[in-house]
């Protein structure tokens, strides 16, 4: 882990992202992706005994097993549809107000002020875009899996495998369904966390803020890990690997902000 850069006067605390956040959100998904996974499993091993014996002779058992699988990916289309903007805006929610105490506590910690944090129309416009992905990334969940399970029947049909065979692979998937969500609950985490509480700061008045390398990941960016201890613009991010980025705004990316407050930084980056 990198060296801690020396303390700015009048620097806050950084706000870390809520695990407790990202485990609801994460066993949220899972949830649902199990439901998926164990319908769509109980109708493929259906419709595959019923027409075993006729695999790979000829094409009725292809369309059989095609058109269920298009009955359960519409099912849980509209399964996902309907449970996504709820999931998300719960999430987003519970982010905010991590949040939004957290900038609270680092102010006071700092100054022994309490400030009281009001919505602005930034904060409102970041917490609508980030329900509004976490809804897309929600959705894929769905789309991603239909689609690769329908690839792997339709090729255990052309090539006769044995249902166990088909099940092992189709649990084989499952897993890898399980490991987005919690990549996408991970990320999410991280990336919400650090937009709601640098909108939070910018209503504060807050202007500069200095970056933090967690070091938390087995291969961290060394870009990231360079970048530890530089001040930049709040509004603007540091400019890092070709562009402007913030901290927690990569995927996978730990690294925390600690605001400045204005008027006493002692850092003209």
């Amino acid at each position: 882990m990198p060296a801690r850069a020396p303390k700015a006067r009048g620097e806050m605390r950084p706000t870390r992202p809520s695990a407790t956040a990202r485990i609801t959100y994460q066993r949220s998904l899972e949830q649902l992706i199990d439901e998926m996974h164990r319908s769509t499993l109980y109708w493929i091993r259906a419709t595959y005994r019923s027409r075993e014996s006729e695999i790979a002779l000829d094409a009725s058992p292809a369309r059989a097993l095609a058109n269920e699988l298009r009955r359960r990916a519409t099912q849980w289309r509209k399964m996902f549809a309907e449970k996504a903007p709820n999931l998300a805006e719960s999430f987003v929610e519970k982010i905010d107000r991590h949040a939004t105490n957290a900038v609270k506590q680092s102010v006071v910690a700092a100054t022994g002020v309490s400030v009281s944090v009001k919505d602005t129309l930034v904060t409102n416009t970041v917490m609508q875009a980030t329900v509004q992905e976490n809804v897309s990334l929600i959705k894929s969940i769905q789309s991603e899996y239909a689609s690769d399970v329908e690839g792997l029947v339709m090729r255990s049909v052309i090539a006769g495998r044995d249902l166990q065979t088909l099940t092992d692979e189709l649990q084989q998937r499952y897993a890898i369904t399980r490991r987005r969500a919690k990549l996408i609950a991970n990320d999410q985490n991280n990336k919400a966390t650090a937009q709601m509480a640098r909108a939070r700061q910018l209503s504060l008045g807050c202007t500069k803020a200095r970056w933090m390398h967690t070091g938390g990941g087995k291969n961290p960016r060394q870009s990231h890990v360079h970048a530890n201890g530089k001040v930049f613009e709040l509004a603007k991010g540091l400019y890092i690997d070709g562009k402007w980025t913030f901290p927690g705004e990569e995927i996978n990316c730990g690294c925390v902000a600690a605001p400045i407050i204005p008027g006493v930084d002692d850092e003209d980056e």
